[in-house]
């Protein structure tokens, strides 16, 4: 009897005693986290950290205390940060995750650390309660071949890091004749609107492509005037001597055409706008209605038969 109540009085004790140590429930508890791998971990990797935490009902996280995204040190970013929670009977389960990404480049092989982070949890009376996210070792590796090739070589080639990828090239062949297809079409289009438009200056060498330019520029006008006619009279001459390197008179027709012979077979029309030109400039006669116009008809025929090119003009 006397041995029964001293094994009862030691275990009192011991009841006791273990109840005056334990640690006391928090209402937050961290009961799971997952880091991932901690070595071997290169440049740009990315580092997914996971934590599970039972948090009393009653009480919610404070979003003030998460972790904020963006650039935490030179060489660690905190991409992003998810959580989501749910309730198990009387506790919330807040699932949080924490992406970051390294840009360490060590030259050999380095211990790292990512910083403990602090959480927050509060209840409606705004009792505080903190879980602590402890800090996280982890080993960092050069970016190296297994194999230092390149060392001590003397052709040229660069020891431990390889050669860049070559850009990946795309086949246009099958746009290429397409391509020349269309761009011989529009510079086609393009020569003949500048040719017949008379923007192709080496091409319009016979200067009576410039006086028919002239003489159509007057004929523009509705109510052209004498001075106007004479202009455009003028403007023939001007391509007549252009061409013969010489004023040209009427009495000079024969040794014009007989120095251009590819205008032979205009010479009556010419000879008929000496005459009609010599009317307008020395006797003062009213011109005929359609002087422009015959001009312009005979600008065209003497610059079809024109096959002179500049150099020689």
């Amino acid at each position: 009897m006397k041995l029964i109540n001293t094994i009862s009085l030691l275990l009192s004790l011991f009841l006791l005693s273990a109840a005056c140590y334990a640690e006391p429930v928090l209402p937050a508890q961290l009961i799971k986290m997952d880091q991932g791998r901690n070595y071997g971990l290169m440049v740009g990797d990315i580092i997914e950290h996971r934590y599970l935490i039972a948090v009393d009902e009653g009480y919610s996280l404070s979003p003030s205390s998460l972790p904020v995204e963006g650039e935490l040190t030179y060489w660690l970013d905190l991409n992003s940060v998810s959580m989501t929670s749910e309730q198990q009977g009387k506790k919330t389960i807040y699932n949080l995750t924490l992406r970051y990404q390294t840009f360490y480049a060590p030259l050999d092989v380095r211990t790292l650390q990512i910083p403990e982070q602090q959480l927050v949890f509060t209840d409606s009376a705004n009792q505080r309660v903190e879980i602590t996210l402890p800090d996280w070792h982890f080993i960092m590796s050069p970016i190296k071949e297994i194999t230092a090739s390149g060392v001590g070589n003397n052709d040229g080639s660069d020891g431990f890091m390889k050669a860049d990828i070559a850009p990946r090239t795309h086949s246009l062949s099958r746009y290429q004749s397409p391509i020349i297809i269309y761009a011989s079409l529009s510079i086609l289009c393009l020569l003949i609107w500048a040719a017949l438009a008379g923007l192709l200056p080496k091409f319009d060498t016979s200067p009576f492509h410039t006086a028919r330019r002239q003489i159509k520029r007057i004929n523009r006008h509705k109510n052209i005037t004498v001075d106007q006619i004479q202009q455009g009279l003028q403007a023939m001459h001007d391509a007549f001597n252009s061409r013969a390197s010489y004023t040209v008179f009427a009495s000079q027709i024969d040794v014009f055409i007989q120095q251009q012979p590819q205008f032979n077979e205009s010479r009556t029309q010419i000879e008929d706008f000496f005459q009609q030109s010599r009317c307008v400039f020395f006797f003062d006669e009213d011109p005929k209605p359609n002087l422009l116009n015959d001009c312009i008809r005979l600008c065209d025929r003497l610059a079809a038969a024109d096959k002179v090119v500049s150099g020689k003009s």
